[in-house]
């Protein structure tokens, strides 16, 4: 009976004595705890028990401060406003105005004192030595004829400008060893990207014709107005790259005319100016050889070169550069004589 009443849980009091009583009290306790006691739950248990309860969303407080969707504010622009944009406006199209005339304005300037230098440079030359030494040997040197090592850069830069670009220089075709691209200078659009070539052309076309007809030393004249001129880049890695393909070694140069010993041609007057770098000399080679004599004349930078077209036989010689002077350049002008008509006009 006690055992059963104990089972059962139950305060045993009475008969059994109080031991009973502590006894009876602790397996209460034990089969209640083994009876109800919960499971714990997992983690992902909880989560989905969390998710299930209803979240409170809390209305941000700068969607107060914002007009309906249905109910924006119209935008009212006053007359002050649009005065002030279109002061806005004006100010700066006159600012680009401006810019653009000023610029303008430069490049004219520049225009006319690189135009101004040539002429006043041409003039200077002497006249008499000129051409005895064309009369005695065909050609005459002169060193630092433009005298001016900014203008000298410009057009250096011209040169080495053209070269980059792929389609204003054609590789010459008549030495494919030499490395050397060349373009005939003809002003218009060509202008804008080499102008100090361009006006070198010109200025010197219109200014060293009459001055050597001066000396009565040729017997004919020469067109002021018209000539025949090139630019001439050469590029050391151009050239490597050609010989690496070439199973021999090129031949030699032929001695030939400017006029290509045509008497119909009208080239009479070779000129020949030198934009090579400062720091280049003899053993980079370039220049011109004369068959008479076989004297060479070096490129050197502001140097002007002048020979007969038709009578006297040169060559080129190949430029070589070295690895820190892999460009050099000239400009080559032909001038010519006038035509039967022009002199019967004269």
């Amino acid at each position: 009976m006690a055992a059963a009443l104990m089972a059962s849980g139950l305060v045993v009091v009475g008969a059994f004595g109080p031991q009973y009583q502590l006894i009876s009290s602790n397996l209460a306790s034990m089969t209640a705890t083994t009876l109800f006691a919960k499971r714990k739950m997992s983690m992902k248990e909880k989560r989905k028990k969390r998710a299930k309860r209803p979240q409170k969303v809390t209305r941000p407080s700068v969607l107060d401060r914002t007009p309906k969707i249905d109910a924006w504010e119209k935008t009212v622009t006053t007359n002050e406003a649009v005065a002030q944009m279109k002061q806005k406006e004006d100010s700066r199209e006159k600012q680009v105005v401006a810019r653009q005339a000023s610029d303008l304005i430069e490049t004219q300037r520049k225009s006319v004192d690189t135009l101004t230098l040539i002429k006043e440079r041409t003039e200077a030359l002497p006249y008499e030595e000129v051409t005895k030494a064309i009369e005695s040997k065909g050609y005459f040197v002169f060193d630092d004829f433009l005298g001016k090592p900014e203008l000298l850069d410009e057009m250096e830069k011209e040169a080495v400008d053209m070269l980059k670009s792929t389609d204003k220089l054609s590789r010459d075709i008549s030495d494919l060893d030499s490395g050397e691209f060349t373009t005939l200078i003809q002003g218009g659009d060509q202008y804008a990207d080499i102008p100090r070539s361009v006006e070198f052309i010109v200025s010197l076309t219109r200014h060293l014709p009459p001055l050597l007809e001066e000396q009565d030393f040729f017997d004919f004249s020469f067109d002021a107005t018209a000539s025949a001129g090139s630019l001439r880049v050469f590029d050391r890695n151009a050239r490597e790259s050609t010989l690496k393909l070439l199973k021999e070694d090129p031949p030699p140069r032929q001695f030939g005319f400017a006029n290509e010993g045509d008497a119909s041609d009208p080239k009479k007057l070779t000129v020949i100016y030198f934009l090579a770098p400062s720091d280049w000399d003899s053993s980079c080679g370039g220049g011109v050889t004369f068959e008479e004599g076989s004297v060479t004349v070096t490129p050197a930078r502001d140097r002007l070169l002048i020979f007969r077209s038709d009578t006297c036989s040169y060559r080129s010689e190949p430029c070589i550069g070295t690895d820190s002077l892999a460009n050099s350049a000239c400009i080559v002008n032909h001038l010519i004589r006038k035509t039967v008509d022009e002199n019967a006009k004269s």
